[in-house]
């Protein structure tokens, strides 16, 4: 992905943190599941849309710590949501906020 499109989707998750998981750009999804581990550009990202659904649900930002776990929760779902596209199954996940955290385990 060229850095315009980064661009693009950096501002896309800060403007819409209430973006639900089957809105979610495939390509978003596609990105998360051809790596091993986030990438840079996914941490920036998913930290962009979680920052901004803390801020509008909570009033607050949460330490850095609960963040960076929260990104691994948010990518591995991804991932799933990127398997569940692909296979055409449902997912419990479709309607709910893509950058939440809430109701995840570990949560």
């Amino acid at each position: 992905m060229n850095r315009d499109r980064e661009e693009y989707y950096l501002q896309l998750a800060a403007d819409n943190p209430q973006m639900l998981c089957s809105e979610a750009p495939p390509e978003i999804l596609e990105a998360c599941a051809a790596e091993a581990e986030p990438t840079a550009f996914m941490e920036e990202f998913l930290t962009a849309g979680h920052v901004q659904w803390l801020l509008q649900r909570y009033r607050r930002r949460l330490p850095q710590e609960h963040i960076n776990n929260n990104i691994l929760r948010l990518w591995l779902r991804a991932c799933r949501l990127h398997t569940s596209r692909l296979t055409g199954a449902p997912d419990p996940d479709w309607e709910q906020p893509f950058f939440s955290v809430e109701g995840m385990e570990g949560m």
